[in-house]
Parts: C-alpha cells; sequence; structure tokens
C-alpha cells in the first residue's frame, strides 16, 4: 500500500512537473509570435510640402522614423506619399546629408498604371563635392528633359544607414525635400518649393 501511495506522489509530481513546463514553453512561445511594434524608434518626425508657389498639385507628405540602440542612431526610414501634377516635370527629390548612405528605396509610383514600371521613375545622385552638405539625391518623377511624364501617386520608403557606427543622437541632421517646376522668362527651375526637416 505504502509503494502504490509513493508511486501515486512521484505520477502526481510528474504529471504537475509536466503541465509547468508545457505552460513554460507555451508561453514563451507565444511572446515570440507577438509582433514588437515601433522597436528601436526613438523619433519620430512629420513633414508635408506642396508647390504652392506654382498652380501644380504636387507634393509630399510623411514620416521619418529614427531607430536607436544605446543611445546611437544606427537607422532612418523615410515613407513618404507623393502626388506628381500631370505637368510637373520637376516632380520631387529628397536630399541625404553627408555621412548617411542610401541602403535601400521602394516605390510605388506611379501607382494605377500597370505597364510602368516604378523603379525607371526613381533616380539617384551621388554629390562628389566636399563642400555641400547632401551627399545623395533621390528623384521621383523628376524628368531632366524638361517634359512632363504624365504625373500620378505612390509611396516612397527609403532607408538610410550611418556611414560609420556611434552617430550620436545629439548631432544635428536634416533630410531636405524639394517639389515642384516652373518656366519663368526663358529660366526653367526645378524644385520650386523646398523645407529643411530637422530629424533630431
Amino acid at each position: 500500500m505504502k509503494k502504490r501511495s509513493k508511486y501515486l506522489i512521484l505520477l502526481f509530481v510528474f504529471i504537475a512537473i509536466v503541465f509547468v513546463l508545457l505552460f513554460f514553453f507555451n508561453t514563451n512561445k507565444n511572446e515570440a509570435n507577438e509582433p514588437v511594434v515601433n522597436g528601436n524608434i526613438i523619433h519620430v518626425k512629420k513633414f508635408d510640402l506642396d508647390a504652392k508657389s506654382t498652380n501644380l498639385k504636387t507634393m509630399t507628405q510623411g514620416s521619418i522614423f529614427v531607430e536607436s540602440e544605446k543611445q546611437y542612431i544606427d537607422h532612418i526610414k523615410i515613407v513618404a506619399h507623393v502626388e506628381i501634377d500631370p505637368a510637373d516635370w520637376g516632380g520631387v527629390a529628397f536630399y541625404i546629408p553627408d555621412q548617411w548612405s542610401v541602403s535601400s528605396i521602394t516605390s510605388s509610383y506611379p501607382e494605377h498604371q500597370s505597364k510602368l514600371k516604378p523603379a525607371e521613375y526613381v533616380s539617384t545622385w551621388r554629390n562628389s563635392s566636399d563642400d555641400s552638405s547632401w551627399r545623395t539625391m533621390i528623384e521621383i518623377g523628376r524628368e531632366r528633359n524638361y517634359i512632363a511624364n504624365g504625373g500620378g501617386t505612390g509611396t516612397i520608403v527609403i532607408e538610410l544607414s550611418p556611414d560609420k557606427k556611434g552617430m550620436s543622437t545629439s548631432e544635428s541632421l536634416k533630410i531636405g525635400i524639394e517639389v515642384g517646376s516652373e518656366e519663368k522668362n526663358g529660366k526653367r527651375v526645378m524644385g520650386t518649393d523646398s523645407v529643411e526637416v530637422p530629424v533630431f
């Protein structure tokens, strides 16, 4: 009888341990499947710009997300909605500061035109001058032959990485944005309206 009691106690303990282990693994699994929202994002900066100095209905608006790890900036993501007037050959341009590199660009402009390839409407220019504060210029829907491409709308995602590790959050950083175009007195101008967005 005593042996039977011991076996029952051991069986009970074994079952209890199994239940505890199953609960533990289940909890960890649920936590692992839980999506992380704004993981290392420490700052979000909004922007809104239109070609108000012209008759064009070109604009861009969106947000700049700054990610940090151990008080150092390690990633910046620009998410922008763009709308370019059918008569605008200047489009939208983003100026990326020195010491930052463009790691990727994703674009849907021009949307709702299945025969067109969005990648063909985005161009990247590098500045070779040491005097300029801008390293890279990203153009969307800008035509350097001054012939409008029909305009449209789309979403642009630009991802930036610092050239060196240890970019402090106390350092000054601005993203430049331009929209619009015009021809006045025989002179053609791209980027009729512009803004510098201080990221932090």
